[in-house]
């Protein structure tokens, strides 16, 4: 079963991208995880661009240290065709999402538990939705992580 190899997090409920300068999506605490896979939908995006960004940091919602990301977007907007095809993969570490270019597209980040600052304590991830100015929008953020151990009673990865 998925589940009992994966964890499956809702931790973006109708994220407003501009409420405030940074607008998380809940912290991941990573320690009993190889890998996070964000799974985010947007909607209603208008007016100005914005940033997408990934932390670790030493506690839940903590921006300590930029963490460089995979990335790829859906080939459409939801209910298009191929709207679940991805683009080719690239990486970042501040990625600039269009306004005008991927409203209502699906955008997958992929994150290594390896690529965060584990040395000065930072198991918490988090991902940021950066808005320099104007920007509009929502998205909702699901994570799919890798477990160290599986199980189908895994413990909660935002506490």
């Amino acid at each position: 079963m998925l589940t009992e190899n994966f964890k499956i997090v809702p931790c973006g409920v109708d994220v407003d991208i501009n409420s405030a300068a940074d607008n998380k999506a809940d912290s991941i605490n990573m320690a009993k995880y190889h890998k996070c896979t964000f799974i985010i939908q947007y909607e209603d995006m208008g007016t100005a661009d914005h940033i997408v960004k990934v932390f670790s940091g030493a506690t839940d919602a903590a921006l300590d240290s930029a963490v460089t990301f995979n990335y790829a977007f859906g080939s459409a907007a939801q209910g298009s065709a191929n709207c679940d095809v991805l683009t080719a993969w690239a990486s970042s570490a501040a990625l600039t999402v269009a306004h005008g270019t991927y409203d209502n597209f699906m955008l997958i980040v992929e994150v290594d538990a390896a690529a965060m600052d584990t040395a000065n304590g930072e198991e918490w991830l988090t991902l940021d939705f950066n808005d320099p100015g104007n920007a509009t929008g929502r998205a909702i953020v699901f994570a799919v992580l890798q477990p160290r151990y599986s199980g189908n009673l895994s413990p909660s990865a935002l506490v």
